[in-house]
C-alpha cells in the first residue's frame, strides 16, 4: 500500500492518493478541483484510480471528484445522509468497500458537519486489523475541525457530536493507526492546526489538547473548541453549496488579454504591498499572489463576482486563476496592466516603518490591527483598534471619522490588503511595513488588553 499526499497550503488542505500497485488500483480520498495532479501520480505509479472518498461536503475548497467522475468511471463515496446531488454511493457506519486487497471502512463521524465519515484502512496482504484513518475533520494534527460553520443553532449539536465521536468512535482505536486528516496548518476550518501533516492515535491522545478535553465533562470540551478560531471567509457557504451539486470540470481555456477591465470586475492586482503602493489602479485591491491568493479574494469579494487580474505575466494569471478555480470563483474575465489606464492618475499608498508608524499614531492617527482575534490577544500596538481584514467592510464605521489610518497585520500583506479596501472606500490610508513583527523588533510597546 502506497499513500501519497497533496497539500495546498494556502488553503490547509490535504488530500490523498491511496494504492495498491500489486492490484493496479487506487482510491482518492477527498480530492480537490486540480485533478491533473492525481491522474499524473497513478499514472506514474502505474495504477488506476477507481474510487474517489468524501468525507463530508466542504466548505472550504471545491471537491474533484465529480469533475473526475466526469473523465474517468469511477465510484464516488460518502456518508449515507451526504446530501449530494451527483450519482455517488452514501455509506452507512460500518460499510466496508473494497479496493483491490484494500479495506475501506466507513465510520459515522459527525462533528465538523452532520454527514461527516472517517475512513478506516486495512491492507489485508499483511492483516485485517485498521493501519490508516482518513479522519477529515474529526481528528486533526493536535485539533479538530470546527462545528460553528452552519451556524449557532446546529453548532450546539455539533459540539456534542464532536465529543461523542472522539470518546466512542476516534480515541478507542489503536495507539499504532496513523491518522490523515483533511484540514492542516492554514485552514479556516480549524483553530491553529500543529505543522505535522499527520500524526497517530496515540499521539494524538497524549498531545492533543482537544482530545484529552474529550475525556472529561461536555462543558469544559466545548469551550476548549471554541478558542482561537480564525474568521471563517465568506465563501464558505456558496462553496458547500456548489459541493452537495457537484462541482464540474473548472476551464481550461486561456485567459484573455485585456485592454480595459471588464465593468464590474474585481481588480485584483497581486503584486508585492511595496509596489501596489507605489502607484496602482483606482479601486484595485492588493491581494498578493501567494499560497493564501484565492482564500483572501474569497475573504473580501462577494462570491460570483467576475474578477480580472492585474498583471502583464499570463503564467501567473492562468496560476492564480486556478487557485480561484479551487474555491469556486470561475469567472475570471482575463487579465490586464496593473497601470492605470491613460489619463488617469496612479493611487498610492505610503508605507511606512514601525517607528514611523508609532509616530504617526501619536499624531492621532488610528492604528487599525487587522489580523486574527488569537493574534491580537497575544500582543497588539497600544491604543489599537482591532477589526480582521475579512471584516472590514462591513465594520469600517467602526474607525474614527476624520483621522488617518495606519493599517498593520503580522507582516505586512493582509494590512495592505486592508489598506486597499479603505482607500477605496475614501479613506486617508497608510500600510505598515513588516507589520507587528516589525513593531516588536523596533522594540515599541506591546499591550494584551482585549
Amino acid at each position: 500500500m502506497l499513500i501519497e499526499q497533496f497539500f495546498d497550503p494556502g488553503l490547509g488542505h490535504a488530500s490523498y492518493l491511496v494504492a495498491d500497485p500489486d492490484a493496479g488500483v487506487a482510491f482518492l480520498v477527498d480530492p480537490d478541483r486540480h485533478i491533473d495532479a492525481y491522474l499524473a501520480a497513478a499514472s506514474r505509479l502505474g495504477v488506476l484510480i477507481t474510487d474517489s472518498f468524501e468525507t463530508h461536503v466542504h466548505n472550504d475548497y471545491v471537491s474533484g471528484s465529480r469533475a473526475l467522475a466526469e473523465l474517468r468511471p469511477i465510484t464516488v463515496h460518502a456518508g449515507a445522509s451526504a446530501e449530494i446531488a451527483y450519482p455517488h454511493s452514501g455509506h452507512a457506519d460500518g460499510d466496508v468497500i473494497q479496493v483491490g486487497e484494500l479495506a475501506v471502512r466507513c465510520i459515522a463521524t459527525p462533528g465538523h458537519t452532520p454527514e461527516h465519515v472517517a475512513y478506516l484502512v486495512s491492507d489485508r496482504r499483511r492483516s485485517d486489523d485498521p493501519q490508516y484513518l482518513f479522519s477529515g475533520g474529526a481528528l486533526l494534527v493536535g485539533h479538530i475541525a470546527r462545528v460553528d460553520l452552519l451556524g449557532p443553532e446546529i453548532g450546539a449539536k455539533l459540539a456534542r457530536s464532536a465529543y461523542d465521536t472522539l470518546r466512542e468512535r476516534v480515541l478507542p482505536l489503536a495507539d499504532y493507526v496513523a491518522v490523515f486528516p483533511t484540514h492542516g496548518g492554514g485552514s479556516a476550518c480549524a483553530a491553529e492546526v500543529a505543522g505535522s501533516r499527520w500524526t497517530t492515535l496515540g499521539f494524538e491522545r497524549l498531545h492533543n489538547h482537544i482530545a484529552r478535553a474529550a475525556t472529561g465533562d461536555f462543558g469544559t470540551f466545548r469551550a476548549v473548541i471554541a478558542e482561537g478560531l480564525p474568521v471563517a471567509p465568506a465563501y464558505y457557504p456558496h462553496v458547500r453549496t456548489m459541493n452537495a451539486k457537484g462541482a464540474q470540470l473548472s476551464s481550461r481555456s486561456p485567459l484573455p488579454l485585456l485592454r480595459e477591465p471588464a465593468r464590474g470586475a474585481a481588480l485584483i492586482d497581486p503584486r508585492p504591498p511595496h509596489l501596489f503602493g507605489a502607484g496602482h489602479r483606482r479601486e484595485a485591491l492588493n491581494v498578493v499572489g501567494n499560497d493564501s491568493f484565492a482564500v483572501r479574494v474569497g475573504a473580501i469579494v462577494p462570491f460570483g463576482t467576475p474578477v480580472v487580474i492585474l498583471t502583464l505575466d499570463a503564467d501567473q494569471a492562468q496560476r492564480l486563476r486556478a487557485q480561484l478555480a479551487v474555491i469556486g470563483f470561475d469567472d475570471v474575465r482575463g487579465y490586464v496592466s496593473p497601470e492605470p489606464a491613460p489619463g488617469d492618475e496612479p493611487l498610492r499608498i505610503e508605507q511606512l516603518d514601525a517607528r514611523a508608524a508609532a509616530s504617526r499614531a501619536s499624531d492621532g492617527a488610528v492604528l487599525l490591527d487587522v489580523r486574527e482575534d488569537s493574534e491580537w490577544r497575544a500582543g497588539h500596538a497600544p491604543g489599537a483598534i482591532h477589526i480582521p481584514y475579512e471584516v472590514l467592510r462591513e465594520r469600517a464605521r467602526e474607525i474614527p471619522a476624520g483621522r488617518p489610518i495606519v493599517t498593520y497585520c503580522a507582516g505586512g500583506i493582509r494590512s495592505s490588503l486592508a489598506a486597499s479596501i479603505l482607500e477605496a472606500a475614501g479613506r486617508d490610508v497608510a500600510n505598515m511595513r513588516g507589520g507587528f513583527t516589525a513593531w516588536r523588533s523596533a522594540g515599541l510597546p506591546a499591550s494584551r488588553e482585549t
